[in-house]
């Protein structure tokens, strides 16, 4: 590949473009190379200047001071195409999607921009062996794998690297995060299984890392808008630049409002008794939030972080739907400094201090003349150093040492006959606690062979509360025939117990002390096949059994209590394919992914979640600036649970569409307009028994789109 074609690149667009040599690989705080383009870059040079603009690149390919021969630029995008499949979260090094040992998608901005996302949840619902389901709270939760609870504290979602699971009283991060704005994404990659071997706690079934745009992929300001159904807006401004290679700039604003679903709420127990019904008789999933993000950098030195205000209404209680009034406030926002010092050409040490911060204030209205408000203030102080050696251009080795203080305060628990008459209760629901821990965990990626990877790594995480876990990890990747490779990998996992869960006080149900982490252990082994040109497939068998669970058994002093108790095993294939068209129809390609599992506890299939999903997508570029999509989701009937005599919950089909266009008028404005629910499927997601209806879903619903660039 010729040097002049990055030169030319440098000058033009800004970027830093540097291929590695085979078998390098870059630490995972180093820049990453945007890997925002697709297959549509593998076209006539001419149209590659549109892609870039459509990306948010403000460069000139045309009139370069240097001249590109047309075989050079076609070789050189390809390059970049297949840029698409780098991934950097499965082992925190710079890997091909085909070549790591874990299971991992990866969806980039253009991947995101043509499926039409509104926030986070619509990219994550397109991935194999997650599902996207309504909570009664009014957030969603992400299943994984057949494992599926009401926090989704069984994922691990991070920003940037960063993990975003500071909420100590329930553990997980969709309170905040569900509904993340994805126009200042770059690109998520999701790794299914344990993560916990260098990620710690919460990795469990699932790490989904979402990276942002950075100073160099902005090169001056974005702005978009999107409206649709249920008065929903959102507005988005970003804005970066570079300053002589010594400093960096980028800062994003997002808001959001939306009036939410308008669903009914079945008659609640008491209106079937004959006793009068509080329910309003549709859901209130009003939403507004509003954040901004900022990534600043001198002279090595990284300042980033993310603040987000968020009030939002509930979908509906236990065992009645919650009043007008009921509305949930969240504010949570974390600062990072980071350094990458290098010491020699192959050995780097990347350093980061933070701080976190996470609150809720809540009031409730389960009753006319009942309220309740509960608030509490959660904050996280911490710092990590991590040491990348490339040993050979073979061989990379990995370690870190971590140390974070959790603290929980400022807990608000009170009740009344109007907001304006709360008073404390006589036992709230948790308490002020602190926690501890430190973390020391190494990893080995070696190839021995030019088509075989092995990975081999370890974590020790030690609590203050309840002690130590280790947790190990191990696979390899063998192309065993050209094109055709096969993948085995073994890994634990943990999940620390939630404040919540210790110190819980209810008269109902109560907190366990004395809880352990629960645990998972998972095997996998898969092959991954490009059978000819443009098809990628793969097929994935997974087998994990999670142990020591924590959850609600007879108590003591109460109804329920909080206890280490049960096991679940969940196992399952996952098969996927992408075909890439070529030709006059470059750009275009069909997609598919179905899912088999078979999740185990008490010896029956586990209620809620489906034992079979399907995904099938289809993007059609028919024109250099215009392209059409469909996505269709099948899910299978969803069982219920012990004692529940209702129903299974019904399967359903539901097909979303989209039109969109990119780099029009004057190739500064992208379009996009998107009907989810296009043939107005009636469908639910599974409710408590305590409900004698189900969460119906939105309708045929409609969202547009602008993006321009400056």
């Amino acid at each position: 590949m010729k040097a002049c074609f990055y030169k030319h690149l440098q000058r033009t667009a800004g970027l830093c473009l540097m291929r590695p040599n085979a078998g390098h690989k870059r630490p995972y705080q180093k820049t990453i190379i945007p890997t925002v383009l697709n297959r549509q870059t593998n076209r006539h040079p001419a149209k590659f200047k549109a892609v870039f603009l459509a990306l948010g690149f403000q460069a000139t390919i045309a009139g370069a001071g240097e001249a590109v021969n047309d075989a050079d630029l076609e070789s050189e995008l390809k390059f970049l195409a297949a840029e698409r499949k780098i991934v950097v979260t499965a082992s925190k090094l710079e890997e091909n999607v085909d070549k790591t040992v874990a299971t991992t998608s990866v969806f980039t901005q253009d991947d995101i921009r043509h499926i039409g996302a509104r926030n986070l949840l619509d990219v994550l619902k397109l991935v194999p062996g997650l599902g996207i389901t309504q909570t009664m709270l009014g957030v969603r939760e992400i299943e994984v794998r057949g494992v599926k609870t009401l926090f989704s504290d069984k994922v691990l979602i991070m920003l940037n690297g960063h993990p975003l699971d500071n909420n100590l009283n329930n553990a997980g991060s969709t309170w905040v995060y569900d509904d993340l704005p994805v126009d200042t994404i770059k690109r998520v990659e999701i790794v299914r299984g344990p993560g916990s071997a260098l990620y710690g706690a919460n990795a469990f079934m699932a790490v989904i890392n979402v990276i942002t745009l950075n100073a160099k992929d902005l090169n001056g300001f974005q702005a978009s808008t999107g409206w649709g159904s249920f008065d929903t807006q959102q507005y988005r401004a970003s804005w970066g630049k570079q300053f002589a290679n010594t400093a960096e700039a980028a800062l994003h604003f997002n808001y959001t409002d939306t009036n939410g679903i308008d669903s009914p709420v079945a008659q609640d127990s008491l209106s079937l008794q004959g006793k009068p019904s509080q329910a309003p008789g549709n859901s209130n999933l009003f939403e507004g939030r509003y954040d901004l993000e900022w990534q600043l950098g001198y002279q090595g030195f990284k300042v980033d972080g993310r603040y987000i205000k968020k009030r939002t209404g509930a979908f509906i209680g236990t065992s009645f739907a919650l009043g007008d009034q009921t509305v949930q406030n969240y504010e949570d926002y974390f600062i990072q400094l980071s350094r990458n010092w290098k010491v020699t050409d192959k050995f780097t040490i990347d350093t980061r201090v933070f701080h976190d911060s996470f609150s809720f204030d809540n009031l409730s209205q389960p009753e006319p003349s009942l309220f309740g408000r509960n608030a509490l203030l959660d904050k996280r102080n911490g710092g990590e150093i991590q040491g990348n050696y490339q040993l050979t251009d073979k061989q990379n080795l990995i370690g870190g040492f971590s140390y974070t203080e959790d603290q929980q305060s400022n807990i608000i628990d009170q009740a009344g006959l109007s907001p304006e008459q709360l008073q404390p209760v006589a036992t709230p629901f948790g308490k002020d606690r602190s926690r501890r821990r430190w973390g020391l965990y190494a990893q080995d990626v070696w190839n021995p062979l030019q088509n075989l990877r092995l990975t081999l790594g370890a974590r020790y995480d030690q609590y203050n509360d309840f002690g130590g876990t280790f947790n190990p990890r191990m696979g390899f990747n063998w192309e065993f025939i050209k094109d055709y490779s096969v993948k085995f990998s073994y890994g634990t996992a943990y999940r620390a117990p939630a404040f919540g869960e210790l110190d819980l006080q209810h008269p109902f149900v109560s907190g366990n002390p004395n809880l352990m982490p629960e645990q998972a252990e998972t095997f996998e082994t898969g092959i991954i096949a490009h059978p000819i040109a443009g098809l990628t497939t793969q097929a994935t068998y997974y087998h994990t059994n999670v142990s020591e669970i924590i959850g609600l058994v007879p108590g003591q002093t109460t109804a329920l209590r909080y206890d280490n108790s049960g096991s679940i095993l969940s196992e399952g294939v996952e098969m996927e394919g992408r075909y890439d068209f070529d030709g006059d129809y470059q750009g275009s390609y069909i997609s598919a992914n179905v899912v088999h599992q078979h999740t185990i506890q008490d010896n029956r299939q586990v209620a809620d979640v489906p034992e079979h999903r399907a995904n099938l997508l289809f993007n059609w570029a028919f024109d250099p600036h215009w392209s059409a999509f469909a996505h269709v989701l099948v899910k299978g009937n969803t069982k219920r649970n012990v004692g529940d005599s209702r129903q299974d919950v019904p399967a359903y089909a539901v097909l979303d569409a989209s039109l969109l266009s990119h780099s029009l008028f004057s190739k500064s404005i992208d379009l996009s307009f998107t009907v989810y629910n296009l043939f107005d499927k009636r469908y639910y997601d599974p409710a408590p028994s305590s409900i004698p209806g189900d969460y119906q879903q939105a309708g045929r619903a409609y969202f547009g789109h602008i993006n321009l660039r400056y």
